[in-house]
């Protein structure tokens, strides 16, 4: 998903770097729309029972680090060779 985000140079809504503008800035109509954007490609790439979970939200980024929250699973290779050392200990 961050690569396609990546590619339409649209990274910094999703991990949160740029803040929405005030309401009388000129750019907030365009914020708000690349904002949007991104939400409606986050829920149309997941399962829709998890979709309707999030939906509530107003901000992709928020959307985003929920989603990470939830289902990362992290390094699967670092966490395998750590259960593997835990296995190993004696006491």
């Amino acid at each position: 998903m961050t690569v396609a985000i990546r590619s339409k140079n649209k990274l910094h809504f999703l991990n949160g770097t740029l803040p929405r503008p005030f309401d009388d800035d000129r750019d907030c109509m365009a914020w708000d729309r690349c904002n949007t954007m991104i939400m409606s490609w986050i829920t149309n790439s997941v399962e829709p029972e998890i979709a309707q979970s999030v939906l509530w939200m107003d901000v992709a980024s928020e959307m985003w680090q929920e989603l990470k929250d939830r289902f990362y699973q992290g390094d699967v290779f670092r966490i395998s060779n750590i259960q593997d050392e835990i296995s190993s200990l004696k006491q």
